[in-house]
């Protein structure tokens, strides 16, 4: 919570813990506390000290009052107190999941099963836009995962939203490979200067007639150049599909949406589309300039039932936490489902190790070290140690191996946090 929520919105996260019942809030509440308590006796992280752990709760004759545990402040002064507070965390059982409405609330953690209307109230405490804040999160710790299923049911069947594992910055990375591909492309290369020719003059782009020539000697390029035009044509499928997905969820550069690159594109679409295309194909390039507002027409079908999973004896599994650094919890969420996991995180530990040995034994990093060991503000421990990362990278890259960068590149702060733990032991 301290590591990954209260950095967030340049420091100002919150986070809430929703349970199951009160006997499991006080549970929480008293361990969560013991446990910060500690941890914030770490100099890095004392500036955390006074964010405040509250619990919200209707009072129950055979449970103790929520005021109780929250030191005699009433329900009003609780919430008061959270919304002040630079950072905090707000643990509730049966209550706040609807109406509460804290911006900067940045993670919702789920100890209990959320379904229907209430699973979309549920989750979103934490979609508040405020300045700085670019994403939250749900973290699941429900048996098996069910949230996930729920949550994802419970859009389609309310909003005709159909849910997917949406990933806007992967996106983003393989709609910049895209923009290079396309520009690369002999289709390009061939005709965009022709057509620049055209678009450059506002009068002649907006008449049809001004294009002829142009699409005539292209229809030919097309007809004569099956297979590469067929590539092409996918291609720009994909970055017109991947452009209505996220040009309106996260910041993109102006490149992407240069307006005589997308125009040239359609061109090249529809004529491709007048020589191939099957009618009832929905092509996302024509999507895209019918609305323009990043949404893909989809069609909606009704939920199947499901089949009542046989019950069956419970087993155990490895804590996420279980390597010996931090950032492997986020590694094993990753790949929980392969086979390989176990193989991964001892590669992954290795490949760590033998990295940390690398900083320490440079002179960057014999400096860092004394930072941390004297106490240096975190963000330029944070920014020396991203330099020792991105120089071992660029010197190691080939000899690593790509996935391992891939894998961490996100994760360089946390990266940074097992290095101080590994240095102080």
């Amino acid at each position: 919570m301290v590591k990954d929520v209260y950095k967030k919105i340049w420091g100002q996260g919150k986070a809430m813990l929703a349970v199951y019942s009160i006997k499991s809030a006080i549970a929480y509440k008293d361990a969560v506390t013991k446990h910060f308590m500690e941890f914030v006796k770490n100099p890095k992280y004392e500036k955390y000290a006074d964010a405040p752990i509250h619990i919200v709760y209707s009072n129950n004759q055979d449970e103790q009052s929520a005021s109780g545990l929250n030191n005699g402040s009433t329900e009003k002064k609780v919430l008061e107190n959270f919304k002040l507070k630079k950072n905090g965390l707000m643990i509730v059982v049966a209550k706040l999941q609807t109406g509460f409405d804290e911006k900067r609330l940045h993670t919702l953690f789920l100890d209990k099963e959320i379904r229907g209307i209430s699973a979309i109230q549920t989750i979103s405490r934490v979609n508040r836009t405020t300045k700085h804040k670019n994403d939250c999160k749900i973290v699941d710790f429900s048996y098996d995962n069910v949230n996930v299923q729920n949550i994802k049911d419970a859009f389609e069947h309310f909003s005709d939203v159909v849910v997917s594992d949406f990933d806007p910055f992967a996106d983003k990375k393989i709609l910049e490979l895209l923009l290079t591909e396309l520009r690369k492309s002999d289709t390009y290369s061939k005709f965009f200067d022709d057509f620049m020719n055209i678009y450059r003059d506002a009068i002649k782009r907006e008449d049809p007639v001004s294009f002829l020539d142009f699409e005539s000697s292209l229809k030919k390029y097309i007809d004569a150049n099956p297979k590469h035009t067929a590539d092409t044509k996918a291609k720009a499928a994909q970055y017109f599909t991947i452009l209505n997905r996220i040009e309106y969820v996260i910041e993109l550069d102006a490149k992407f949406s240069e307006g005589s690159f997308l125009f040239f594109w359609r061109k090249f679409n529809t004529l491709y589309n007048i020589m191939h295309r099957p009618d009832e194909i929905k092509d996302p390039i024509e999507v895209y300039f019918d609305n323009q507002i990043g949404i893909i027409e989809v069609e909606t079908e009704d939920q199947n039932p499901k089949d009542k999973k046989p019950t069956k004896v419970a087993e155990g599994k490895i804590p996420y936490g279980g390597g010996l650094f931090d950032v492997l919890a986020v590694i094993a969420a990753r790949n929980e489902q392969e086979a390989r996991t176990g193989l991964l995180i001892k590669e992954f530990e290795e490949k760590i190790s033998t990295f940390f040995e690398y900083a320490k034994s440079t002179q960057e990093g014999e400096r860092l070290i004394v930072k941390i060991k004297s106490h240096v503000s975190e963000n330029e421990i944070y920014d020396d140690f991203a330099k020792i990362y991105r120089r071992y990278r660029a010197l190691n890259r080939k000899k690593v191996g790509d996935y391992f960068f891939k894998e961490t590149e996100d994760l360089v702060e946390k990266l940074c946090d097992d290095f101080e733990e590994w240095v102080k032991e």
